[in-house]
């Protein structure tokens, strides 16, 4: 599949979206709803879960995503910490902030 560069295929975010969502549902223990009040592009209607993110996790777990495949074969949520993890690592040098704004950064670095 042909995608533009930094998007995840067959998802409607890019890397760096995907990234910041499971670092702040995973490493910053966030509700799902105030993750995707920061994150979803489409203005929410009253909602109280983003299947999204559980979906994402599950990707990360199968190890369908070649940039964290260190993460698969581990429960939706635990691969979605490591995931956040990995790209905090792909953060530019002295990025400045708390993990889920590194793994923002790392996200849109990743290739």
């Amino acid at each position: 599949m042909v995608v533009p560069r930094g998007i995840e295929p067959r998802r409607h975010y890019g890397r760096a979206a995907i990234c910041l969502a499971l670092a702040l549902w995973a490493l910053a223990g966030q509700p799902t709803t105030v993750v995707r009040a920061r994150v979803c592009a489409w203005p929410g209607r009253d909602t109280t879960s983003w299947r999204t993110l559980t979906r994402w996790g599950a990707a990360v777990a199968s190890g369908d995503w070649p940039w964290c495949r260190a993460a698969a074969k581990l429960g939706a949520r635990a691969a979605a910490a490591r995931a956040g993890q990995i790209a905090a690592g792909w953060a530019p040098a002295m990025t400045p902030g708390p993990i889920w704004e590194q793994a923002y950064a790392g996200g849109a670095a990743l290739i």
